[in-house]
């Protein structure tokens, strides 16, 4: 492109090359949105110059300069004003909150989010209240209410529909996954985090990519497994390095210090901590440093210097201290009224809203009433209305259908020596090893009791098999002494196509018959 005489199509073709590098690569970014600027001033193009500055400071956020950053987005919401510009206001008012709240600036940080919410008014945004939700439930999360943190976020997700843009379907469940981390739901929070995962890499956002990986990470180092918990810290630390996110680095170097925690290696946390510590001073992430004083407090007691934990401990309490200060009681509940109204405006906001509206909440009445409370997937109710519609839509269209029954062996003697308790983690768990081992249109869901269903719309016996088999290997290969000590599982598995099957309860029949096989012929097993 010949800088030297710019046009208004050259300043907005660079200003769209920088969006797109945003992504993947914030200094190249920076880079184009600044030439983007200089261009617009020449041309005296002001459309131009307000999205250069807008994109220029999303770059500088991820590189730390958070201030800077507020001060290029105020600039620009107060130019588009002067100019009369329909700019992506929403989501300037979104990145300045977002800055104030990594820089644990909770008031400003409810401030800004508040005007996504007069946007969503003006403008009949669904993104802005979307984004306000996301924003209320994160200072939730801040001052540890996660409880009223995942309410927030649940709310967001359904508010979700197609104007949203799609970086927001990635950010929701990412949320709500953290939400579930720290109520200690941690099954249903690595089901979350992986659908923030899938859609952060379909969208190619590297942020919430590198985000999804950090959040796993940590549910797996809840769940005991330290050297996963790495390898997906590792990831997030390395995409973050090459998109350049300075906080995102510094937050997964904190939880690698607390993977080497849970080793028992002191000397390896402080080594993390430290390098956590330089990146958080260098950007002001107050939060950050809480987490590293506390930390640094604990593999300081591990090494026996009583006097320096105590020190790093007080740190802590204070820097705990000034955060809980943040933001009144006064100030949420405020907030939390102004979302109500709003909540109220949007669902009234013509007919058809209020039709969708409604629509909404009886699919997830309905989804409620068909999902097994214990286990999350599809119950006895929901694998017959769902899947009777897989089974009919299948049957008129002519194409393959297979289901598969799984059967978790000897589960009773889980529960004779083990308790039902434990029973019950299984359950959940196997729900889970289930759903991650399927596609998304698959039908998962429990039978009753111990026995599992799974319908395979488009696959034939040949394909089904082979999903059995990885189930199979999933459930057999799994560390079940996260659970408990001692413990280990199998599945027996039952496949059948349909073929001149009318109803999907001949259907299921047919593979009741092979699960049988299955079992007879020894377990752990699959039968056709």
């Amino acid at each position: 492109m010949d800088q030297s005489s710019p046009t208004l199509e050259s300043v907005d073709a660079l200003n769209a090359q920088a969006r797109i590098l945003f992504h993947s690569r914030s200094e190249e970014s920076r880079v184009i949105a600044e030439l983007a600027c200089r261009q617009s001033v020449t041309l005296s193009y002001s459309n131009g110059f307000v999205h250069g500055l807008i994109n220029a400071a999303m770059a500088v956020t991820l590189q730390g300069g958070y201030l800077e950053a507020v001060a290029m987005m105020r600039h620009s919401l107060f130019l588009a004003e002067v100019y009369g510009l329909r700019i992506p206001v929403a989501e300037c008012i979104q990145e300045i909150a977002r800055s104030y709240y990594t820089l644990a600036d909770y008031d400003r940080a409810l401030q800004y989010w508040a005007q996504c919410l007069d946007v969503s008014r003006d403008h009949a945004a669904q993104e802005s209240y979307v984004m306000a939700l996301i924003g209320i439930g994160q200072i939730y999360f801040a001052h540890q209410d996660f409880d009223t943190a995942l309410r927030h976020h649940e709310k967001a997700r359904d508010a979700l529909n197609a104007e949203v843009p799609e970086h927001l379907h990635a950010m929701v469940p990412i949320n709500i996954g953290m939400d579930l981390l720290q109520l200690r739901r941690l099954d249903e929070a690595l089901h979350e985090l992986e659908i923030g995962l899938n859609r952060a890499l379909h969208t190619k956002n590297r942020e919430f990519e590198a985000d999804a990986h950090h959040a796993i990470g940590l549910v797996r180092l809840a769940q005991g497994q330290p050297d996963l918990a790495e390898r997906h810290l590792y990831i997030a630390i390395d995409v973050c390095q090459r998109f350049g996110k300075l906080w995102g680095e510094a937050n997964s170097r904190v939880a690698m210090g607390q993977v080497e925690l849970a080793r028992g290696h002191p000397v390896g946390a402080i080594r993390h901590l430290q390098e956590a510590r330089e990146l958080a001073y260098q950007i002001g992430a107050q939060h950050l440093l809480l987490q590293v004083e506390l930390h640094f407090a604990t593999a300081q007691e591990m090494l026996g210097e009583y006097a320096q934990a105590l020190q790093h401990f007080k740190h802590y309490h204070d820097r705990q201290l000034e955060v809980m200060r943040q933001t009144s009681p006064f100030k949420m509940q405020a907030m939390e009224m102004r979302l109500e109204i709003e909540k109220a405006r949007l669902e009234n906001d013509g007919l058809k809203r209020q039709h969708a509206s409604q629509r909404r909440e009886l699919r997830r009445a309905e989804r409620m009433a068909s999902q097994d409370s214990l286990t999350g997937v599809l119950n006895r109710r929901g694998l017959e209305r769902l899947g009777g519609t897989v089974f009919g839509r299948c049957r008129e269209d002519g194409t393959p259908l297979a289901l598969l029954l799984l059967d978790i062996d000897h589960f009773k003697l889980v529960n004779d020596e083990f308790g039902h308790l434990v029973g019950d983690k299984v359950l959940r768990q196997v729900a889970a090893l289930l759903k991650s081992g399927c596609r998304q249109d698959d039908v998962v869901g429990r039978f009753g009791g111990e026995e599992f269903l799974v319908l395979l719309p488009g696959r034939d016996i040949h394909a089904a098999v082979e999903v059995a088999e990885r189930l199979r290997r999933l459930v057999a290969e799994w560390s079940w002494n996260h659970i408990v000590e001692g413990l280990g599982l199998t599945l027996s598995v039952g496949v059948a196509e349909r073929q001149y099957e009318l109803t999907l309860t001949e259907l299921i029949e047919n593979a009741d018959r092979h699960l049988y096989g299955a079992k007879t012929s020894g377990r752990n097993r699959v039968s056709t």
